[in-house]
């Protein structure tokens, strides 16, 4: 007998359960039962994948999240220079190294609060044009705000990076343990020193319009075993209670 599919959403995060008490990754125990949280990447077309602890197939299902359209007058900002292209890259492996310092000392509780009181102005998986032009999907939220409002943070974390780059400008990244960060993009002000412990709740900065914008907003991305994730899950309602039902 072939054991069931799962299915789950693309950019979802999810507790599933496990065959035994023994299992890697991120363990939790839920109505007597381990599970094991996976992070869901945002997906093109539906796929099928496995997991070692998992018995039978995962499906992630493809949502069509829709289409954004921006228009950004600097056109610099658009069709970059050999010399802006070389920064942006060497930009995003400082990124990319960010995320490889797993916090060891922390574990996350998932209890997400909002890192901003402004509204979900542009959602996580809509497909971005900009300036008529197709660009990479928009794997994380834009939240609405006016410059100097204050940004907390949405979890305990210790900062692993601090920067000003091309594409972000003013950013921070937040590692919360066990393979999940956060990052807060756009910022105005930076307060918060690299290597330092951040309590939740704690301001780390103010919204800004630094790096590639159209005007001032959060960009915040979450970060999952290596899977950009949906942030607007996250911080529903109840939603640590749904995850582990």
């Amino acid at each position: 007998m072939n054991a069931e599919t799962l299915t789950f959403k693309s950019g979802e995060l999810a507790a599933v359960s496990i065959g035994g008490e023994d299992g890697s990754g991120t363990l939790i125990k839920s109505n007597s039962q381990i599970k094991k949280i996976l992070a869901f990447p945002f997906v093109a077309n539906d796929q099928t994948v496995t997991d070692e602890d998992i018995e039978g197939t995962m499906k992630i299902e493809y949502i069509n999240f829709g289409e954004s359209r921006i228009t950004i007058a600097d056109t610099s900002k658009v069709n970059l220079s050999v010399s802006d292209q070389q920064r942006a890259n060497r930009e995003a492996l400082l990124i990319r190294e960010a995320l490889s310092k797993n916090d060891s000392t922390l574990t996350p509780s998932f209890q997400f609060i909002r890192p901003v009181a402004g509204i979900v102005t542009s959602p996580y998986g809509k497909q971005r044009y900009i300036n008529g032009q197709k660009r990479s999907v928009h794997l994380a939220l834009d939240m609405n705000g006016k410059t100097g409002d204050p940004i907390i943070a949405p979890l305990k974390g210790r900062v692993v990076l601090v920067g000003d780059f091309f594409y972000t400008g003013n950013t921070l990244i937040l590692s919360h343990g066990e393979g999940l960060y956060t990052s807060y993009a756009h910022m105005d002000e930076i307060n918060a020193e690299l290597g330092k412990i951040i309590q939740q709740g704690k301001q780390i900065g103010t919204v800004g319009a630094t790096g590639r914008v159209t005007g001032p907003h959060l960009h915040w991305t979450v970060y999952f075993n290596g899977n950009k994730i949906n942030p607007e899950w996250l911080i529903e309602e109840d939603f640590l209670k749904t995850l582990l039902k």
